[in-house]
């Protein structure tokens, strides 16, 4: 009877302790309101509760049913206002004219355009007269033979050469110059467009790393939890150590998940870092923003006119205008010569000015000329293909961007019901599995990650489709345009 007491007083205060360590765990809510529990064994639990008072709930429970946590249904984070469309226009063109201010892609298209400039200036030079000094020394005669008269004075020569026909030569060549100036400005808008798509979409993954990782750090907490909870419940009965084991590896698979997230944030940032320099852009903390795909008739329209398609048509206008400059070249040339030199002859007397028209035609260039002439077509014939190329894979990019945008913004609607159903999923879980024990902590942990995925897929959808929004902008080459918009 001695014994039988002995061991009744230990088995008591075996349960005690097991009774103040559910206690504790039950206190630690999580952000979520989901209190940190693991099943315990019925017969264990009923002489607990017989053994002591069981402590005050941390927080009030759901009616009808004596549950130790209350998990409300998943709601967007309201404590950030949704931005509207003109407040993400304004903060990204905003960080967009940083970058174009600050970038070397940019400044070297301009540096280009002003050589393309300088080049039409150097074409047409050609048609005003052309006019050149020069002078000699003394000539000195040597050798055998008779030497003729030589002025020791030196001599001053004049000569100017007007061109009178040339058959188009020069007004091509200027043509051909000036549709190159026009290439370059357009590569330079084409250049701006390409770094707003690219400081935009960088913003974009950015600010869905960054719901990632605060999504993350939640999945986090509530695995640690756990762990904390089967740890001590495991202190009493150690029979319980496989489902302390299991809840670790998914907190070590929730870290996994976490580190991820930040890493690629960091990515995003140096990306940010190269171009937008030591500028920092306020992000919207909301998780979802007020942005609607865009008109796709429009903005299939605007793909004519999009700074890739105008460079093009230029170099294709420059290509056939040095063709029809090659082809000139291989018709007479009529030029006007004044000229003059300050040289005496034997007698001491001076030349006088002389003027005279010459007539220059290049009979044969061993078919120089006309390769000349067929290399510039061909290069034109390139060119309108490339164009024709650049509008079906320009036309394809908005049109599959649009797509995107559409499906992913229904894809995260859908993503948002299903994480309120894997909510109360998982609510089911955790109470099927402490109260009646008809589930095993892996359908719990499991619960927990399906929740968590589907929050975490729905970010990603929802912010890849504002990237799409703004990719279909890009490729309809507007997108400077739909931010500046008023």
């Amino acid at each position: 009877m001695k014994s039988d007491s002995i061991f009744m007083q230990r088995r008591l205060a075996a349960l005690l302790t097991a009774a103040a360590c559910l206690a504790s765990a039950k206190s630690a809510a999580n952000s979520d309101g989901l209190l940190a529990f693991a099943p315990v064994d019925p017969v264990v639990k009923s002489r607990m509760v017989m053994a002591s008072t069981p402590p005050a709930p941390a927080a009030p429970l759901v009616e009808q049913a004596p549950v130790t946590h209350a998990v409300a249904a998943p709601k967007r984070d309201n404590t950030a206002r949704a931005p509207s469309e003109g407040e993400i226009r304004t903060l990204f063109n905003d960080a967009v004219n940083t970058a174009l201010s600050i970038s070397a892609e940019v400044r070297g298209a301009n540096y280009n355009t002003e050589a393309a400039e300088a080049n039409v200036d150097e074409a047409k030079g050609q048609r005003w007269p052309q006019i050149d000094v020069g002078t000699r020394s003394k000539s000195y005669q040597f050798g055998g033979g008779e030497h003729r008269y030589s002025d020791s004075r030196p001599a001053v020569t004049v000569n100017m050469a007007t061109t009178l026909l040339d058959f188009g030569r020069t007004s091509n060549t200027i043509k051909s110059r000036e549709a190159l100036h026009d290439a370059a400005r357009n590569n330079v808008d084409a250049q701006a467009e390409d770094i707003a798509w690219q400081v935009s979409s960088a913003l974009i993954e950015l600010s869905k790393q960054r719901q990632i990782i605060r999504l993350s750090q939640k999945y986090v907490a509530r695995m640690n939890e756990l762990v904390e909870m089967l740890d001590g419940i495991v202190k009493v009965d150690q029979g319980r150590r496989s489902e302390l084991t299991q809840a670790r590896g998914r907190l070590l698979q929730a870290q996994s998940s976490l580190d991820t997230a930040v890493s690629r944030a960091r990515d995003t940032e140096i990306t940010l870092n190269r171009l937008l320099g030591d500028k920092k852009v306020p992000l919207p903390a909301a998780t979802v923003w007020n942005l609607k795909p865009g008109e796709l008739t429009t903005q299939l329209t605007a793909i004519d006119t999009h700074p890739m398609i105008r460079q093009a048509q230029a170099e294709t206008a420059s290509a056939l205008a040095d063709a029809d400059a090659a082809r000139s070249a291989s018709f007479p040339t009529v030029t006007w010569n004044v000229g003059k030199s300050t040289g005496r002859d034997e007698l001491g007397r001076e030349q006088s000015w002389e003027t005279g028209v010459n007539v220059s035609w290049p009979i044969f260039r061993g078919g120089s000329q006309r390769a000349a002439e067929l290399s510039a077509a061909r290069r034109a014939d390139a060119s309108r293909e490339t164009i024709e190329k650049q509008l079906r894979d320009l036309d394809n990019r908005v049109r599959a961007a649009d797509q995107d945008a559409r499906s992913m913004l229904e894809r995260a609607e859908l993503y948002h019901d299903l994480a309120f159903e894997s909510d109360r999923i998982r609510h089911d879980f955790f109470d099927q599995w402490y109260h009646l024990g008809k589930r095993t902590l892996l359908d719990v942990l499991s619960a927990e990650s399906d929740y968590y995925g589907n929050q975490v897929a729905e970010a990603t959808n929802r912010f890849d489709a504002y990237a799409a929004i703004f990719r279909s902008y890009a490729s309809a080459g507007t997108l400077l345009q739909w931010l500046r918009k008023p």
